[in-house]
């Protein structure tokens, strides 16, 4: 299959930072006790490659039973990008990824299309310094299959000649949805 553009995941994907994103999730509901993180837990593995926001809005709405808003996500936020943000700037790539970066991102245009709130992603991104492999780096509150939408758009790309590269079954169902090719990641392996 030759492709004009590639479209790669973070989480999972380029970085091995799923379980310290997962803890700082639990973390976040400790106080709520043990059930409501375990509640939290099996949520957010079940929508691993879904915005934070939803989540939040989920679990203090389906969970706790109190109502959200928009300052009470914020502050969550605010809080979980505390507990993980050095965490995931230092977390290992996955094996082949750095060779991958290298020799790829000389022959067709990469991009990054994550869950992760874009500023944020960027941030990590830089302090990784692995910036450069990249022509677009883009996140929430932007969904995959519009950040696949957009990147076709600016490429002139038709769906036939984009690949999406990830782990979770959103980024296979962006794929999907926008025709885009599809590479799953399970367990650090292409498949």
């Amino acid at each position: 299959m030759l492709c004009d553009a590639i479209v790669l995941d973070f989480d999972g994907t380029l970085v091995d930072s799923k379980e310290i994103k997962a803890h700082a999730f639990g973390e976040l509901y400790q106080s709520y006790g043990d059930k409501i993180v375990e509640q939290v837990l099996a949520y957010h593995q079940q929508n691993e490659g879904v915005s934070r926001f939803v989540k939040f809005r989920y679990w203090q709405e389906t969970l706790l039973g109190e109502h959200y808003t928009e300052e009470k996500g914020a502050e969550f936020s605010r809080r979980y990008t505390g507990a993980v943000i050095d965490a995931v700037v230092q977390a290992p790539f996955l094996p082949g990824v750095n060779e991958f970066l290298e020799k790829t991102s000389q022959l067709i245009p990469l991009f990054v299309a994550s869950g992760t709130p874009e500023l944020e992603l960027q941030q990590i991104i830089m302090r990784r310094q692995i910036d450069h492999y990249f022509r677009g780096v883009f996140g929430s509150p932007s969904t995959k299959d519009e950040i696949l939408r957009k990147i076709m758009t600016e490429t002139s790309t038709s769906p036939h000649r984009l690949l999406m590269l990830g782990d979770t079954l959103e980024d296979w169902e962006a794929a999907k949805t926008t025709g885009c090719h599809f590479m799953g990641i399970i367990n650090g392996e292409t498949s």
